[in-house]
């Protein structure tokens, strides 16, 4: 009789155990794809920024192989 009260008491202690270890999981997870979506997402914006407002020019570079000398 007594091993059967000890399932019963250690059987929600175990689920609770699971139950935490699996939200502070799913936090910790949230948090590091919503900064790595931010950082991303913030990396696209400063190189689009970049690309529209600054004005690069080709250098025209002399080809080896060219029929023109």
């Amino acid at each position: 009789m007594q091993r059967r009260n000890t399932k019963s008491v250690f059987l929600p202690l175990l689920v609770l155990w699971l139950a935490v270890h699996a939200v502070l999981l799913a936090a910790l997870l949230g948090l590091k794809f919503l900064l790595t979506k931010s950082m991303v997402l913030a990396l696209l914006l400063v190189a689009g920024a970049v690309f529209l407002f600054t004005r690069l020019r080709a250098i025209p570079r002399k080809l080896s192989h060219s029929p023109v000398v």
